[in-house]
């Protein structure tokens, strides 16, 4: 593939002076970030899909954007085709498969990149997390290959000037153009495009400011600042908090979750089988079954708001649910991290490492702490945002419910009832959202502990896991009494809003007999 090593644990690992192998560099550095690119760019495209702007006109940044992404691509065309030229001939360099596949494999991806820049622009899309993060991934891992190179450089001026190093030098100067370029790339990508000119819903004086907000300025939440500076300095008003966005209304929330609930109540009425109607004669009376033709099974209307739950919020959901994932895991990388921290420090008491080891450990354990803070912010962000748009639309659907109910269904549900529906039932699959994920990831985090505590104190772990054990059955009472209570506090909560409607609607007749002390008491 490269004609040299791939990877020489003599070089890397087991030295002083630790460097990568130049076909480890030119291959699984740069190709790592072109996989992830093609990995998550079906992101991109969804996020285009769901963009309710449009129309970004032409400005310095997606003008500069476009031009330094035409220089990548003449850049890696250059590099195939001088590869094709300079190597492969008679008393020149073997030609190899990384010269031809390198180059191409770069080429398609900066391609695919240059292609979303019109596409953003006209569907309005300002920034884009998938391409910061193969940039900053691009220059980060790009780093190595730059001492490397520099190192090459230094070695081929101390040697003879007769040898011919024309493909060397010109690797060189290739390289550093494309860092060049490549830094350039992620810098542009730290801020945002400018205002589409087309817009779905009118923009307030009280706009977020996360709707124009970078993608690095999202997940560091930078785009707060402004509003956590005001409330520490004077405290907030009504008038300085921010319109909700677009996206979060529910003009926009509840047509796909009525599409879908209206789906799942039509799939419910006609998966009953319908009944014809008969007759019985008996002892001179006549008694009918069925007499309307109604169908067998569950009650009309009686349908699961489960699955258009699932199926409206169901893919921001999953999303949250992978992020959590990674979170999970990096929580329990940083002790094993800490624990290779630990042994390098009690290693240089008998058998002296590297000083480097040390410094990496330690880089590794700060990034990965970063990261599982950025993780975290994200995905309590997202919970929180899937968990306002059902609330939104439970309060949607029951309102209009409430409003097209007959009067012999309002017999049977008081206004009390309705108004815990919205108030506190819809509010507790808020607060249920945020931790749903517990049921998968709490298991997971048992197992981790468990798993890497046995490597560590062998079977008295078993103590633990004994205690753990015991405590089900109680917790599984502790939590059956807590919803007794909970129920009961619904109906004692359903009964007192029925009083007091029914104090509001009779106030004069109250008034009149003087039964406030009588009322007050029950209320």
């Amino acid at each position: 593939l490269c004609g040299s090593q791939f990877w020489n644990s003599t070089e890397t690992w087991w030295t002083n002076d630790p460097d990568f192998t130049p076909c480890f560099e030119q291959t699984v550095l740069v190709w790592t970030p072109c996989a992830f690119y093609w990995l998550f760019v079906v992101f991109d495209f969804y996020y285009l899909k769901a963009s309710l702007d449009r129309n970004i006109p032409w400005n310095k940044l997606n003008v500069s954007k476009a031009l330094v992404n035409v220089g990548l691509l003449v850049l890696t065309a250059l590099d195939l085709i001088m590869g094709l030229i300079k190597k492969g001939g008679d008393g020149q360099p073997p030609l190899y498969k990384l010269d031809v596949w390198g180059p191409i494999i770069k080429f398609a991806t900066f391609l695919l990149i240059f292609l979303f820049i019109p596409l953003n622009r006209k569907y309005g899309v300002q920034t884009t997390g998938c391409q910061f993060l193969f940039w900053f991934l691009l220059t980060v891992l790009s780093i190595p290959r730059c001492r490397t190179e520099v190192r090459a450089d230094n070695l081929r001026r101390q040697q003879s000037e007769d040898l011919d190093f024309s493909w060397d030098e010109y690797q060189y100067a290739s390289f550093f153009v494309f860092f060049t370029f490549t830094c350039l790339m992620l810098i542009l990508n730290c801020f945002a495009d400018g205002l589409p000119r087309q817009t779905k819903y009118q923009r307030g004086e009280n706009e977020i400011p996360e709707l124009s907000a970078s993608f690095l300025s999202r997940i560091t939440y930078q785009w707060f600042d402004k509003m956590a500076l005001k409330g520490y300095r004077n405290p907030l008003e009504e008038k300085d908090l921010w319109d909700l966005r677009p996206q979060d209304s529910c003009s926009e929330v509840m047509p796909v979750f009525a599409y879908h609930w209206n789906q799942n109540v039509r799939k419910n009425y006609k998966g009953r089988a319908r009944v014809e109607p008969k007759a019985q004669f008996s002892n001179g009376n006549v008694t009918f079954e069925n007499p309307h033709g109604e169908k067998n099974g569950r009650k009309k209307g009686v349908a699961s708001i489960m699955p258009p739950i699932y199926k409206s919020f169901g893919g921001v959901f999953l999303f949250g649910a992978l992020m959590k994932l990674f979170t999970d895991c990096l929580t329990f990388a940083q002790p094993q991290v800490l624990s290779l921290i630990i042994s390098f420090v009690e290693d240089q008491e008998k058998d002296k490492q590297p000083e480097w080891k040390g410094i990496m450990y330690s880089v590794l354990l700060f990034v990965l702490a970063a990261a599982q803070t950025f993780i975290l912010g994200q995905y309590f962000h997202r919970m929180f945002i899937v968990g306002l748009r059902i609330r939104t639309a439970l309060i949607n659907a029951i309102y209009r419910k409430a409003l097209r109910i007959s009067n012999s269904t309002k017999k049977e549900s008081t206004v009390g009832e309705i108004v815990n529906l919205m108030a506190v039932d819809a509010q507790r699959f808020m607060e249920l959202t945020t931790y749903l994920n517990m049921i998968w990831s709490a298991p997971l985090q048992i197992g981790l502990a468990l798993f890497f505590l046995w490597q560590q104190l062998g079977p008295s772990v078993l103590a633990g896991l004994a205690v753990m054990i015991i405590l089900i059955p109680v917790n599984g009472v502790i939590a059956s009494r807590i919803k007794t209570y909970q129920i009961r506090q619904m109906k004692y909560k359903d009964e007192r809003v029925k009083l007091m409607n029914e104090v509001l609607s009779g106030i004069k007749v109250l008034k009149l007999y003087a039964w406030e002390p009588s009322f007050e008491k029950q209320v």
